[in-house]
């Protein structure tokens, strides 16, 4: 007699619950969304909190990379910045060395200037709005701020599957004759499946510098990198209490050989990269401590002959036991592992801008998403006042 799909549902639910959890935490978060129409038990143990924190988790060990590019580009007069562009995301598959461009992700037109584009943590930020790449869904974020905005970072926290979203603001006045700019925090907590807050929640600091070089999270801490007039430093905020640190650079090599710096999250730890043209080499800085020696180790030294003048680390690619790859972007994309301490090139692509990808069980609002709902892109009606649209193509 033939097995039916109601036999083989009972069959799999016959086994230990955290057996069966095991087995779905190593499928496509697409996949699992599909398994949620097979019964309304499945579905109740898909949408518990302990399966979906024990997906999240799993899911960091098998990273892909996010692909964003930029097309359709139209000017102004003045040529000040662009005044509409087409924004396309895909993804890589990271498992082979021939990388191949998926298009299963989304693509929309932003129109008027948009200075404030940014993709951290699986979340697309643009002008007081949210993409989550996954459901496919965008709303507002609060947009009561006197202020004019600086720039939108997020850190995900993994305990708790909420994330966490830091709005950086200018202050009105402008600190001395030198160009310091006073900057004040707040931020806003997205639990998954909502509500989205109504407003933001004032941070009690304020912090002065000239302008941002980069900004990184790592481990539910963000990082900002600063440029003041006396040198560079990095400050630091622990997204669940909100902590602010101020690091020091690390000290003894030549940096004006190198450009300004990056930060970057190698599999758990802040990692600050000088890269130069002129000497073809990328120098990595570790962080062992950040909170009370702040000791940083000089862990690599990569030569990255030919990549040309913009290189840029897109993260750690875990490997079998504790080997990995640190992937770089430049003029074609490049492996280095870490355990042979030697790097490849990999097949040329056009590529405007990439980071890492990890499938996550979240959702904006509580809306649940069987098959079709997740093959559209929903996006809730935009105030009329509004100074920018998004246009879903």
């Amino acid at each position: 007699m033939a097995t039916t799909s109601m036999d083989l549902s009972s069959n799999i639910m016959d086994l230990p619950c955290e057996v069966f959890a095991d087995i779905l935490t190593r499928l496509p978060l697409k996949h699992v969304h599909q398994l949620q129409t097979v019964s309304k038990l499945w579905l109740t143990n898909i949408s518990t909190p302990h399966f979906k924190i024990l997906y999240n988790m799993k899911s960091m060990t098998r990273p892909r990379a996010l692909v964003v590019q930029e097309s359709d580009q139209t000017y102004s007069a003045s040529g000040l910045g662009p005044t509409s562009r087409i924004i396309t995301i895909s993804t890589m598959d990271l498992v082979s060395d021939n990388i191949k461009i998926q298009r299963d992700h989304l693509s929309f037109k932003i129109v008027r200037r948009e200075y404030s584009f940014r993709v951290s943590s699986n979340l697309i930020i643009f002008q007081h709005k949210v993409c989550n790449l996954m459901t496919r869904e965008i709303i507002n974020l609060p947009n009561n701020s006197s202020y004019p905005s600086f720039c939108f970072d997020v850190a995900y926290i993994p305990s708790t599957n909420t994330y966490k979203i830091v709005h950086l603001f200018r202050c009105t006045k402008i600190v001395g004759t030198r160009g310091v700019l006073e900057i004040g925090f707040e931020s806003i907590t997205l639990k998954d499946g909502g509500p989205i807050p109504t407003s933001w929640q004032s941070v009690a600091r304020k912090e002065y510098f000239s302008y941002l070089i980069d900004a990184t999270c790592v481990d539910g801490v963000m990082y900002w990198l600063v440029r003041m007039m006396e040198g560079t430093h990095i400050i630091s905020m622990e997204s669940e209490n909100e902590e602010f640190l101020t690091i020091s650079c690390p000290k003894g090599d030549d940096h004006t050989l190198f450009g300004q710096g990056q930060l970057a999250d190698l599999n758990g730890k802040l990692c600050l990269a000088y890269y130069s043209k002129e000497l073809s080499r990328m120098s990595l800085f570790l962080l062992k401590d950040h909170t009370t020696n702040q000791t940083w180790v000089k862990e690599y030294d990569i030569n990255l002959s030919g990549m040309g003048d913009w290189v840029r680390i897109v993260g750690y690619v875990p490997l079998e036991g504790n080997n990995g790859d640190i992937l770089i972007n430049g003029k074609m994309p490049f492996r280095y592992n870490i355990k042979e301490k030697r790097g490849r090139k990999l097949q040329k692509s056009n590529v405007n801008y990439t980071c890492l990808y990890y499938d996550r069980c979240f959702t904006l609002e509580r809306t649940r998403l069987p098959l079709p709902a997740v093959e559209r892109l929903r996006v809730r009606d935009l105030p009329s006042k509004t100074t920018s649209k998004c246009e879903i193509l």
